[in-house]
């Protein structure tokens, strides 16, 4: 079996992660633009749309436009946010059967430490890499359970729903990833394995 060069590893490998990138952006402008449509719906019906609500006989709000375009809204945001999570989810995953290739580490027991420490024998690796390898396994878990190292590491990618004051319970932490984080983990894979600059 032929030896392939390094060159069309790299070439390979960086042909890869730029076609996941791709996807997302045309993923992510179809959102945006989704989302831009839903707001500027439910804006327009908020300044100027009748009024058609539907109260019960005790006059509790059954159902109107408005909250149903306030709904289209949230569920346009909520798409955004499940895209990003997904392509996050499938730049880590690419990495991860690119080093199993590299390393030939294809057991059951061959997890992330075991990949990264034979991967930095072959490649350069990111800085980000952990952190993203976090950041995959609770979004792959969906546990709902945050990791308190990846909170320290990269605070960026949560927020508070409901801060807590003084003498309160401590406040609950989201997930919140950005368009920007998702490059960000492009960019960690991209410097993660070979590349054509080397």
């Amino acid at each position: 079996m032929a030896i392939l060069p390094e060159s069309f590893k790299a070439y390979q490998y960086q042909s890869g992660i730029d076609r996941i990138c791709e996807a997302y952006r045309a993923s992510a402008n179809t959102m945006t633009a989704a989302m831009a449509e839903a707001t500027r719906a439910h804006s327009e019906y908020e300044y100027g749309g009748p009024e058609d609500e539907v109260h019960d006989e005790d006059g509790i709000l059954l159902w109107s436009v408005s909250s149903s375009l306030a709904q289209d809204e949230m569920a346009a945001l909520q798409a955004a946010v499940v895209v990003r999570e997904a392509f996050v989810t499938s730049a880590f995953h690419y990495w991860e059967r690119s080093a199993r290739t590299w390393t030939g580490l294809h057991g059951r027991r061959d997890f992330f430490p075991q990949l990264l420490a034979e991967s930095v024998k072959k490649y350069p690796v990111s800085p980000e890499l952990a952190n993203l390898n976090l950041l995959n396994n609770m979004l792959k878990h969906n546990s709902g359970r945050i990791n308190p190292d990846l909170v320290a590491a990269r605070p960026d990618y949560f927020f508070t729903m409901f801060p807590s004051s003084k003498g309160s319970s401590p406040a609950s932490l989201r997930l919140h990833l950005t368009h920007d984080h998702v490059e960000e983990a492009f960019e960690t894979i991209r410097a993660s394995g070979p590349n054509l600059a080397r």
